[in-house]
């Protein structure tokens, strides 16, 4: 049992079921720590909201001003540092009992209540840690590990939420070693990355510099212009969605045409590209001079984008495998359109065959979630968002777990945000952002998002699914390499200039 570090004072909001003060009698006490009550049932545990100083001596303003104003100090008349006092603002989050179960609490303590410092394991039973689960860091000023239950953390999708700058990479890659480091008999999932500004690609650089682990061996970076989407696996629908505007009639000249050669295709006819289907549509006259014009110009435009070939490039069963890290790195490509069609056809495969049981449980990360799930985008500009909502709203039924990434929730689609049953969120100062966030996330009250607004970088703060009750901690530092996103604004201007000079030399050598 820890050591008494306050005593429960009457308040005019307390001691209630809501709210408990306490003025700290011995040692420091911070916000965001817990604190222990002995109770009828067990301990009472709270979080410590607010922390505030008082003075008998500095309570009336004018009288400070009109003494210091005469030339005297208090500090020099009168005992002032012995009236000080620290008091301490808690919200009571439940009651830990005898028997090692969790319940709600109903009514308060006393005041004269002895307050105590929770100690590790009161924390880690009251906030349902698991010892073979997901090390996300430690909570600040106890040193206690956050280790979330894995299917708890991620089987209902999560959100990892925070302004630029604030550690959501860290977070993130914290995720994916920690899945990539688990042993089989724990439970492997795969996991996919769609990495819009090469964050992630350091997963597949080799370890160089002490303490940091070799991922190589279970990863895949596929870049942007590597990727192509079979034209065989295409449907009307997923085309209708790329090229808006598609009439009924159109639509099913097109599908009629795409089954025709599907059939050849079984029959031995090989796979088909583009120029076959644009081919058949020029040579079929069954179809009127206009839907015939119209379906070319649309094939035109489809060839245009370069991402569509006779088979799938990678194959959707060499990018997922169990313990293993599969990257799009999409940060060469601008076009947010030929990147909106690759997450929604691979995402739609992804969840297609997972149903099927044909490959493993996943987790989808998905970087800059709101550009490829906007909430307020017409549907020809937001073409991979209605596969990123059935996931989060089907995908828990057979393994397909998804974690939005996004520094923007207020854009971010609210039926996809809603269904992430648990939030990592970091640093947050927009008032839009936090708005939404307070409005989408269920158990954060306005204390807790008055917290995020201060949170240091790397600071985070876990709610949701994941844990009996909202929980701030400090994100643990990373295993895997840097990212050469990383390096400081100097450091990239060194390099710059460095490369520039080198290659005036080469060039001198020539002359």
């Amino acid at each position: 049992m820890t050591e008494e570090i306050g005593t429960i004072i009457s308040t005019l909001e307390g001691p209630s079921p809501g709210k408990v003060s306490f003025v700290v009698t011995s040692g420091i006490m911070n916000r965001g720590q817990f604190v222990e009550i002995d109770y009828s049932q067990g301990r009472l545990v709270g979080l410590v909201v607010d922390v505030f100083k008082t003075n008998k001596y500095f309570e009336r303003a004018e009288s400070v001003k009109e003494f210091e104003s005469s030339g005297k100090k208090l500090f020099e008349q009168f005992p002032v540092s012995e009236w000080e006092y620290l008091v301490a603002e808690t919200k009571p989050m439940g009651v830990y009992t005898n028997d090692g179960k969790i319940i709600r609490h109903s009514f308060p303590p006393s005041p004269g209540d002895k307050v105590r410092v929770a100690s590790s394991e009161t924390i880690e039973k009251f906030l349902g840690f698991d010892k073979n689960g997901v090390h996300l860091g430690e909570i600040n000023f106890h040193g206690t590990i956050v280790k979330p239950n894995l299917s708890r953390l991620l089987k209902k999708h999560l959100a990892i939420l925070a302004m630029s700058g604030a550690g959501k990479s860290t977070a993130v890659k914290t995720i994916i070693e920690e899945v990539l480091d688990r042993k089989k008999e724990n439970g492997r999932l795969a996991v996919v990355v769609i990495d819009v500004h090469g964050e992630y690609t350091c997963f597949g650089e080799p370890a160089t510099k002490p303490g940091e682990v070799d991922y190589t061996k279970k990863t895949f970076i596929i870049r942007s212009h590597e990727i192509k989407i079979g034209v065989p696996k295409l449907n009307v629908g997923l085309v209708s969605s790329i090229v808006s505007g598609l009439s009924s009639p159109q639509k099913r000249e097109l599908e009629r045409i795409l089954n025709s050669l599907k059939s050849e295709m079984k029959q031995g006819a090989g796979p088909f590209d583009l120029n076959r289907v644009e081919a058949v549509i020029s040579q079929d006259k069954s179809i009127n001079d206009a839907t015939s014009r119209i379906l070319l110009s649309w094939i035109s435009s489809l060839k245009d984008l370069d991402l569509f070939g006779k088979t799938d490039s990678p194959s959707v069963f060499d990018v997922l495998r169990p313990g293993h890290l599969t990257v799009f790195d999409l940060s060469d490509e601008i076009n947010l359109k030929k990147k909106q069609i690759i997450v929604s056809y691979f995402t739609q495969r992804f969840f297609f065959e997972r149903k099927n049981g044909a490959i493993p449980p996943f987790l989808l990360v998905i970087e800059e979630s709101h550009q490829f799930a906007p909430q307020e985008a017409k549907e020809e500009y937001a073409i991979s968002r209605r596969i990123i909502e059935t996931i989060a709203r089907e995908g828990r039924k057979f393994g397909a777990c998804l974690c939005l990434v996004s520094q923007r929730p207020i854009n971010l689609s609210t039926t996809a945000l809603s269904q992430c049953n648990s939030n990592i969120i970091l640093r947050v100062t927009n008032p839009y952002d936090l708005k939404h966030i307070g409005e989408s996330s269920e158990g954060i009250d306005s204390k807790s998002l008055e917290m995020i607004t201060t949170l240091a970088v790397g600071e985070a703060l876990l709610v949701g699914e994941a844990v009996n009750h909202p929980v701030f901690f400090r994100v643990r530092k990373n295993k895997c390499p840097e990212s050469k996103h990383e390096i400081s604004l100097e450091q990239a201007a060194r390099v710059f200039e460095e490369k520039k000079e080198n290659l005036n030399k080469e060039a001198l050598q020539f002359l």
